[in-house]
């Protein structure tokens, strides 16, 4: 477990799509849940399934109708979008918001991007990213005081890409297994002060890393 990391008491929200149920299965396997159920009404194969969230720390959850939703059990909420909302504690924790972690520990960063299948087409410029994604075209989106291009992926990967004045690295994956990744390690980052992923960067990627994912660095 990574200094400062305490265990908490983790309860997701079933709903906009499957990331959160991918965090969940990420996050069991973690040192930093003691507890991950899923929160009702829902059924679940893996995970118990509660509707009194009395005793849970945070909730984890995906998709634009999740803050509402976390807000209904007056608890912080771990979110995939990519902006703060009322009751969020941390945001950005997506395959967008993992770009711009990994641009905030570099110095002179040229190019910021990210490809998923979720994103909406791009309209302009083309951006390479490395096999099976390849090129796409991209939009600019500010995350913080980072510049990411985000398009679509046309298959069922997901990529990153930093260039950086003194080297490149690239994160490619199965787009749900990296979306799931990206989302828990928000949760494992939550300390009682809500931020942005990027906000803490290194911490964000040490632990996403110790989850399973793989950067590659030229």
């Amino acid at each position: 477990m990574a200094p400062g990391r305490t265990q908490v008491n983790i309860g997701v929200l079933i709903g906009g799509g499957d990331h959160a149920v991918r965090a969940a299965h990420s996050l069991a396997a973690d040192p930093v849940a003691d507890l991950v159920v899923v929160v009702g009404p829902a059924k679940s194969h893996s995970f118990k399934v509660v509707e009194d969230t009395s005793g849970l720390d945070i909730l984890v959850g995906s998709g634009p109708g999740a803050p509402a939703r976390a807000r209904e059990f007056g608890l912080p909420l771990i979110w995939d979008g990519n902006h703060p909302d009322e009751g969020v504690g941390i945001w950005g924790a997506s395959v967008a918001g993992l770009a711009a972690a990994m641009a905030s520990r570099e110095r002179k960063v040229e190019t910021a991007a990210a490809a998923h299948p979720d994103h909406a087409p791009g309209s302009g410029g083309s951006i390479r990213f490395a096999r099976p994604v390849g090129a796409t075209q991209v939009d600019s989106m500010d995350l913080g005081p980072h510049s990411v291009l985000v398009g679509r992926s046309y298959n069922d990967y997901a990529a990153c890409m930093i260039s950086a004045k003194k080297r490149r690295l690239t994160i490619v994956d199965r787009a749900g297994f990296l979306s799931g990744i990206a989302l828990a390690a928000g949760a494992a980052l939550w300390a009682d002060s809500p931020r942005a992923v990027w906000d803490a960067g290194l911490s964000y990627l040490e632990i996403a890393t110790g989850m399973g994912l793989v950067m590659a660095e030229a």
